[in-house]
């Protein structure tokens, strides 16, 4: 016994070291980041003759705000942590865009330095070399604003897909589905109620929320009253979920799976739903539970072996990850988010990079998958090149063919 428990504390000490080297690889990379933005933005001041000073010291405000308003709600709740949560989030944004600008400028530099200064005529030496960094500013700018609406308007997908099995009672079903919502300070209770209108007009017969529906600790949640809100949902043949990684980001995972059902969802926690007897919807724990909890779900080959597989099975699995995974185990559709498709361009070039399907549809041998952008925000809440979604699947159900 003591061995098991001298295990379990060096597995705790493990993720504890973990975390840690994480947290100061990513503030250094973020303080990396903003000198870099710093010191294009005093080369700007310097050009325009401008005093630096008191413009250096709002960014490095700015920079400060978001870690700053989270370190003090952990403590105590209060109206000046809110504000300097959603300064904070809006300037990491304004910081992706800089520093993709600035990134951009310094590199077409460094090809035109290497270059006979007969091809560029010495651009960087003309006004435009002066001033291309106002214009990666104000562009910066602008790109916020635009995000800041087009995340506020929440786009309806729909899919009609067929699955070769059939059901007895019925030919179709009407699957809505929502991802990667993130209740919390900056999704809040209004934000909340038009996802839920929007679910609701699609008439649904099952709805599937797909992860990362708390972004945060559960209180936030509790004091702006979001459970009657989500329990508007309405629904012909049930509403289930999963966990996302934020569930265990927030440090209590089970607290928030007890809120979420309380509002009437059903949680899937590495469990199986059969619904009148002739439809699966197996609900996967989030693969990050083996870093927060240290306890590591089960392999998909064990949940799904026991299934009865002329049944259709749906599968949710937030981070879609191992997607040739599902196919091997007969899995008829699979529905992931986790990725937003990046949220601020560039970066959906990066998840592209990480992920097979970064967003959208995708069908590998019989399993057909959907990954969503999501319905929410994470961090920034801004949208640049992708927007939010909820995603209707339209499900047809027949008779697998014959092979004659």
């Amino acid at each position: 016994m003591s061995e098991i428990n001298s295990g379990v504390r060096t597995s705790r000490w493990a993720r504890r070291i973990s975390m840690s080297l994480f947290i100061i690889i990513a503030l250094l990379i973020y303080s990396s980041i903003n000198g870099y933005i710093l010191w294009h933005i005093r080369s700007t001041l310097l050009h325009l003759h401008w005093p630096g000073q008191p413009f250096a010291w709002i960014i490095v405000f700015l920079m400060l705000a978001y870690p700053l308003g989270r370190i003090v709600e952990s403590f105590y709740k209060c109206p000046p942590s809110s504000i300097l949560i959603y300064l904070g989030a809006y300037y990491l944004g304004f910081m992706i865009l800089l520093f993709t600008g600035y990134l951009i400028g310094d590199l077409f530099r460094l090809i035109s330095f290497a270059l006979p200064k007969s091809i560029f005529q010495n651009v960087w030496g003309t006004a435009f070399g002066n001033y291309w960094r106002v214009a990666v500013f104000i562009l910066a700018f602008m790109g916020v604003i635009m995000g800041h609406f087009n995340a506020r308007v929440l786009r309806i997908r729909s899919y009609d897909l067929t699955i070769n099995k059939a059901l007895k009672s019925v030919e179709s079903l009407n699957v809505v589905m929502a991802s990667d919502i993130h209740l919390g300070t900056i999704i809040n209770t209004n934000r909340l109620q038009k996802i839920v209108d929007t679910i609701n007009s699609l008439k649904p017969d099952i709805v599937l929320l797909v992860g990362d529906v708390v972004d945060e600790d559960v209180d936030k949640l509790i004091e702006h009253d979001m459970s009657p809100v989500l329990a508007q949902i309405k629904t012909t043949r049930g509403m289930f979920a999963v966990t996302g990684n934020h569930e265990y980001i927030s440090g209590n995972p089970q607290t928030a799976v007890k809120y979420l059902e309380e509002a009437g969802v059903k949680m899937l926690q590495d469990e199986i739903a059969l619904i009148d007897d002739q439809l699966y919807i197996v609900g996967r724990v989030d693969r990050s539970a083996l870093q927060f909890t240290g306890v590591k779900r089960l392999r998909l080959t064990d949940l799904i072996s026991p299934l009865d597989s002329s049944k259709p099975i749906i599968l949710m699995d937030h981070q879609p990850f191992n997607l040739s995974e599902a196919m091997e185990n007969g899995v008829d559709l699979q529905v992931s988010g986790h990725t937003h498709h990046g949220q601020i361009w560039p970066l959906n070039y990066i998840t592209e990079k990480i992920y097979e399907r970064s967003w959208g549809y995708l069908r590998k041998g019989d399993t057909q998958y959907y990954v969503s952008s999501g319905a929410g925000t994470w961090g920034p809440p801004i949208r640049l090149g992708n927007v939010p979604e909820i995603v209707q699947l339209t499900l047809h159900f027949s008779q697998p063919r014959s092979n004659e």
